[in-house]
């Protein structure tokens, strides 16, 4: 081996999958859809030497993502530093040429060996970059590493046979060697030198090395150096007889700045292999002399760098890594969730806040046609917290028009709130989704002594229920079934969307707020009035709701819409209220009115302030006959049968004792809003009947079971 020229061990890498997922998580809620953007990593080279004596590897974890290397786990070994550059297609990594990639990154290190920087911070000889490919939906990573170095290497060879350091020091100095290596900080354990004086040995960092032959023998080059004196130290990965990559860096910093003594003199190495220094390996080497070392110098620096690794197969060429087995099916479900609504916002609504429709909690009055739509619409965007209320079992004609129903449920005669809840847990198993069976108590409905106890604990389930979530849907199959909802949203101010079908016909609404600060009457001649003025789904309405179930034949009693209607009515539900999330008012933002197709009324449309996904209307009626859609506007109606103010002080002093006044005596809410006072006063008959034609229009709007 003597004279012969030096090779070097190539280097090699494992990625652990803490890494990629970590990677996966930055990609999404940091980085999105950044292309090629350097990354800076940490990795190490273990202390622990391997048990099948193949080479240390290069270990990167999630940590390797930390700022410091301190705060990550590669503290404790030898740490290295590094880029990782990922690319948004496969064809970007694919076609990127490798030979361009490693010189632009590259550049990194030859900067950093000629200012000097690599002397101060050994451990940028250490450096690596990864080029990488990030397959989220598949949870495949196509990645290829790179350990820089300049391709014009001087010529370098064995001075002497390789040989053990217990045959260069003896056992005590060797023991002393090894306890100040320990000592040392973990970032400078990758590089330094040891000086020996006589019996003694002393380790120094890399910088004063350099320094001390840069006193000693390029001032004085007419003087020989002691080539016991100093010894240039690494940290070695390779388990070979020769020398690992690092090397090739250290030597090219030290024909950098040291040229005389390099190109002179025999170079001593001292190559640490694991924390044990009785395994280090002492390198003679000597580089071929030549007469101009300034060109030499500039070859070697010269941007054209080598140092690919080779993957698993033995040839150059990137590595794959698949995740999608290792891990968790539940938490790839949510992944793959975020990373569709991310996808929207990244390329189109930057400044969507999905978190403001996500953390809300969500509760479904109705898990008939429109619950049942609603609720698939609302997973959708990505929610996380839904209730479903429902007292209804599951019958032979659901399953067709009911999107969350099977065959066998309506068979077992499942509860409906207990089958959506099933449905929706299959299609996203980490969604947390509870379930309620409740019959809500309805004026008009009389509540007999042996229903009073169970109406009770209805109330005050269903109060809890309404206070403890944040966003109401009413799709419940009757009117007055939507009353109490509405006087409880209104009285924990809550977004309430309510949706309702005819045959052809839907109508969406949002009911209006309710906070203790508004005003006994609105401004009516305001046409796009703020949340406060907006009315709720009984405003219109010149009666109390009663028990519309009575009297009703079987068309009147069942669904009698065309299939297609509940989606478009649910959909334009839920796009309201995400709406209401992306508003900066929320749920006080102005109403946008417009009056349809007709050009007549063109002039009339009125614009308000959008939020980020546009107008925020109050109530949506739309039509399958013409294909119309319209935007009308209710004012808050003062003497309402749901939401006056003389009703919510009533329920929040007398609370379900109220309720149960309003289903037991006829006229009761009338008296108490003063809708019954109102309605004596002269010249209202006109008034009346437009608005019992309008209230009627809205009851042939409700049936969804």
């Amino acid at each position: 081996m003597l004279n012969e020229v030096v090779k070097f061990t190539k280097l090699r890498s494992a990625t652990e999958p803490s890494f990629w997922a970590k990677f996966e998580e930055l990609k999404l809620d940091k980085y999105k859809l950044e292309d090629k953007i350097k990354i800076s990593l940490w990795g190490s080279y273990s202390l622990t030497p391997t048990t099948d004596g193949r080479a240390s590897l290069l270990v990167l974890d999630c940590t390797s993502f930390n700022e410091n290397a301190e705060t990550t786990t590669h503290d404790t070994a030898v740490p290295c530093t590094g880029f990782l550059v990922n690319t948004n297609t496969y064809e970007a990594f694919r076609w990127t040429n490798p030979e361009t990639f490693i010189n632009s990154l590259g550049q990194h290190i030859l900067d950093a060996i000629k200012n000097g920087t690599a002397l101060q911070e050994p451990w940028q000889l250490t450096f690596f970059i990864i080029l990488s490919y990030a397959d989220l939906k598949r949870h495949r990573f196509h990645y290829w590493t790179a350990y820089p170095t300049p391709f014009n290497l001087p010529e370098t060879y064995h001075y002497q046979e390789p040989r053990s350091a217990t045959l260069e020091f003896t056992q005590d100095k060797i023991d002393e060697l090894q306890k100040s290596f320990l000592k040392l900080p973990g970032k400078s354990k990758c590089f330094f030198c040891v000086f020996k004086t006589g019996h003694n040995l002393e380790v120094v960092s890399l910088a004063k090395g350099v320094e001390w032959i840069k006193s000693n023998v390029e001032s004085h080059k007419d003087s020989k150096l002691d080539n016991d004196y100093v010894y240039f130290a690494f940290y070695d990965p390779s388990t070979e007889l020769e020398p690992g990559w690092p090397l090739r860096n250290l030597l090219c910093l030290l024909f950098w700045h040291c040229p005389f003594f390099s190109f002179q003199q025999e170079i001593k190495v001292l190559s640490v292999r694991g924390q044990n220094l009785h395994d280090a390996i002492v390198f003679s080497l000597k580089a071929k002399t030549y007469d101009d070392s300034e060109s030499i110098q500039r070859a070697i620096c010269e941007n054209r760098l080598v140092g690919w690794e080779t993957n698993v197969n033995g040839k150059l060429g990137p590595n794959i890594v698949d995740l999608s087995s290792s891990m968790d099916v539940i938490k790839l479900c949510g992944k793959a969730v975020d990373l569709n609504l991310k996808l929207m916002k990244w390329r189109l609504v930057p400044e969507l806040n999905l978190d403001a429709i996500s953390g809300p909690r969500y509760l479904l009055l109705g898990a008939g046609t429109l619950g049942c739509a609603v609720a698939r619409v609302l997973i959708g965007w990505g929610i996380t917290n839904l209730t479903i209320v429902d007292s209804s079992h599951v019958s032979h004609s659901n399953p067709v028009r009911q999107s969350l129903y099977t065959h066998e449920d309506a068979v077992k005669r499942r509860y409906k709130a207990e089958a959506a809840k099933d449905a929706l847990l299959r299609i996203r198993p980490d969604l947390n989704v509870e379930s309620v069976i409740l019959q809500i108590p309805m004026p008009g409905h009389v509540v007999g002594e042996s229903m009073l106890e169970t109406t009770r604990n209805a109330i005050s389930q269903l109060e809890n229920l309404v206070s403890q979530h944040d966003v109401c849907f009413l799709l419940l199959d009757s009117r007055e079934a939507r009353w109490l909802p509405t006087v409880l949203g209104a009285t924990f101010n809550k977004i309430v969307i309510n949706a309702a079908l005819g045959f052809d016909s839907y109508t969406v609404q949002r009911h209006g707020s309710r906070g203790s600060s508004h005003p006994d009457s609105p401004d009516l001649t305001v046409q796009n009035p703020t949340g406060q003025d907006l009315g709720c789904y009984f405003c219109n309405d010149i009666t109390q709701p009663g028990n519309s179930q009575l009297d009703r034949t079987l068309d009147q009693q069942c669904t009698v819409s065309r299939p297609g209607l509940s989606q478009i009515a649910a959909g334009l539900a839920v796009e309201l209220m995400v709406a209401i999330t992306q508003h900066p008012q929320g749920i006080e933002a102005k109403a946008m009115m417009n009056f349809g197709n007709d050009q007549s009324n063109s002039n009339k449309d009125t614009v308000c302030e959008p939020g980020l996904l546009g107008g925020v209307p109050h109530t949506i009626r739309g039509s399958l006959w013409n294909h119309e859609m319209r935007l009308t506007i209710t004012h808050r109606f003062p003497s309402c049968t749901a939401c006056s103010a003389p009703l919510i002080n009533e329920y929040k002093c007398r609370g379900i004792d109220f309720v149960l006044d309003a289903c037991n005596q006829p006229n009761y809410l009338e008296r108490l809003s003063g809708l019954e006072e109102l309605l004596m006063r002269p010249g209202l008959d006109e008034l009346c009947y437009a608005l019992e034609m309008s209230s009627d229009e809205d009851e042939e709007n409700v049936k969804t079971n």
